[in-house]
């Protein structure tokens, strides 16, 4: 095993930035539900429903970020394969 591999880097930044998001989204809607709630109703019911909203925020947005993501490595791998495919056709001649 290489002590420095760019796709475990890669695998690695992907799943931080993924939890990243997730956690962001949450924590906004908490601090925005608790002081929504505290400034009216003063019930905990406005801070729940924003914990609801940000997770199911976190998680949409998590899941389009990794959605991005594949199509982004999909890409490259094509583009790496039709360069290597040239390559090959070339050195056939």
């Amino acid at each position: 095993m290489k002590f420095f591999d760019p796709r475990t880097f890669s695998n690695l930044n992907t799943v931080i930035t993924f939890g990243i998001i997730v956690v962001s989204n949450i924590l906004v809607a908490l601090v925005a539900g608790y002081y929504l709630d505290k400034w009216t109703f003063n019930n905990k019911l406005l801070l729940i429903v924003f914990v609801f909203l940000g997770v199911a925020s976190g998680l949409y947005n998590g899941i389009r970020y990794l959605l991005k993501e594949v199509d982004r490595l999909e890409r490259a791998e094509r583009k790496r394969k039709a360069v290597h495919d040239r390559d090959n056709d070339n050195h056939a001649d």
